[in-house]
């Protein structure tokens, strides 16, 4: 069984079937941890404050953001200029992917253009790519 090296997942997307579809991945990978979820980057940026504000932040036990592109209220774009204002010691406790079903080659070039995005994702998700996150990144053992 996978040992899992992540505090929690934080899925930020307006699509109630991409989430759902994610919880039962994650559910089906045996992620044990919580999911929470968000329609919007606002939501999404304002839970993590109030994290950081709680100090709910485990050293060595990063928060997964599964973060969307194209969201209403604020987008990932928003969120990601919102996050890249948090203090380095609370910014380094995250890790953060792209997820989206844009296959427009300047946003994945935007997105990796944040310092603070790990990856990106194209949609729909699939147990694979989570996996392959996870590894690459050293937040998984088989």
């Amino acid at each position: 069984m996978a040992e899992y090296k992540v505090q929690e997942i934080i899925m930020i997307d307006d699509d109630s079937i991409v989430r759902m579809v994610g919880k039962r991945i994650l559910k089906n990978l045996d992620f044990l941890s919580p999911v929470t979820q968000f329609e919007n980057g606002l939501q999404g940026i304002e839970y993590i404050k109030e994290k950081i504000s709680k100090k709910e932040l485990i050293a060595g036990q990063p928060i997964l953001i599964l973060l969307d592109i194209n969201m209403p209220i604020m987008d990932g774009w928003g969120f990601l200029d919102a996050f890249k204002e948090l203090e380095v010691k609370d910014k380094n406790h995250f890790a953060i992917s792209i997820i989206t079903s844009s296959i427009d080659s300047s946003d994945r070039a935007k997105a990796f253009s944040y310092a603070e995005v790990l990856d990106y994702i194209q949609k729909p998700l699939a147990a694979k790519d989570l996996l392959d996150f996870l590894k690459k990144h050293d937040l998984m053992e088989d």
